[in-house]
């Protein structure tokens, strides 16, 4: 079938605004109902399928040893969170992380970037004025992202939870991590691997992801029934390796940053397995180690247990809990926005979204 980008714009267009009034709702409704009963049919048909060509596993009855796991505080939940204020200056932002377990032994932690910083030292106006030109700003969003994931990932090995089982929030191989953001200098393949080869060989790292990009995964893991579980034919290496933005555009990498992330994938992030559970009504995708696969379902199934009817692992809602409690993005701007104003440079220096906040 063949779309067009002009199909897309012509779909249903309303010239008037009381003919969408009289119409838009009634619209609205009956696709809505048209489209569900559309995958109410596709669902058996995934089903079929997956019975033909999947093992569907079922999570055992008996989670005695993953409950008092969970009660003695051998599983750890971590989560972060990323709080930032752009000025004309640059952006600065906020890192908080933490680990906690049933028995409320956590680690928080908090991390300040600045990215002002590395320019109080440029003496050059043209040099200067050159470091603010967007395609050379340091702090990016993906920079951010992949700095909250290091720290994420460290305090799991930290030596207080090393041994543990440690349930991430999100992927645990991200993307982030792999793309190399910033300039060639930056150098953050030499921090992220190494971080990255960490979590792999402890093998007691799992994560699952509440929000997945891809569409079919979700399809496929509403054809299961509670309590199900499935190991996907693909490696989390596997969909690195099929991303279309990374590794595929070899112009965008310099050659040893290639060769070691191809390798780096290759050889070792296949070793990570994707897999998706229903506790509940909602299914949600898994990534573990081939070795603590079944392991990793059993244990994310009974903590989901705590919240049945959400279906998702409590000790990475309590971590996230905590998260929003210590490190609040209100308190931190509150604290920039209330120093601009001391020094006199709040209009100067606020964002036109703050300024226009009404």
């Amino acid at each position: 079938m063949s779309i067009t980008f002009r199909d897309i714009l012509n779909q249903k267009v309303w010239n008037k605004y009381e003919d969408y009034i009289a119409e838009g709702i009634k619209q609205y409704s009956k696709e809505l109902a048209d489209d569900i009963i559309e995958g109410k049919k596709h669902k058996k048909e995934i089903r079929e399928f997956l019975e033909q060509h999947f093992e569907i596993k079922k999570v055992p009855s008996d989670l005695t040893k993953e409950k008092e796991l969970l009660i003695k505080g051998e599983i750890v939940g971590i989560d972060g969170t990323i709080a930032t204020h752009k000025t004309i200056t640059g952006t600065m932002a906020q890192l908080g992380v933490v680990a906690v377990n049933y028995l409320n032994e956590k680690i928080q932690h908090s991390y300040f970037i600045s990215e002002a910083r590395f320019k109080q030292n440029i003496e050059n106006v043209t040099e200067y004025l050159y470091s603010h030109e967007p395609i050379n700003k340091i702090i990016s969003s993906v920079v951010l992202r992949a700095a909250l994931q290091v720290r994420e990932r460290e305090l799991g090995l930290d030596d207080k939870f090393k041994d543990k089982y440690k349930i991430y929030h999100g992927p645990l191989i991200p993307f982030e991590m792999l793309a190399n953001p910033g300039k060639a200098d930056f150098k953050v393949l030499d921090v992220t691997l190494e971080v990255l080869e960490k979590i792999i060989n402890n093998k007691k790292c799992l994560s699952v992801v509440s929000r997945s990009q891809n569409d079919a995964y979700i399809r496929i893991g509403l054809s299961l029934n509670k309590g199900e579980y499935i190991q996907l034919k693909k490696s989390v290496g596997l969909e690195i390796l099929e991303d279309r933005t990374l590794l595929k555009d070899k112009e965008r990498w310099r050659e040893e940053d290639y060769l070691l992330v191809n390798n780096f994938v290759n050889k070792r992030v296949t070793k990570i397995k994707v897999g998706l559970i229903k506790v509940s009504q909602r299914p949600y995708v898994f990534h573990a180690h081939e070795d603590i696969f079944d392991q990793a379902a059993r244990i994310i199934y009974r903590d989901s247990l705590f919240q049945k009817e959400k279906g998702f692992p409590l000790l990475i809602d309590y971590a996230d809990n905590l998260c929003s409690t210590f490190f609040k993005a209100s308190d931190f701007n509150n604290i920039i926005e209330y120093q601009l104003a001391k020094e006199g440079e709040y209009f100067s220096e606020s964002s036109e979204e703050n300024l226009r906040r009404k």
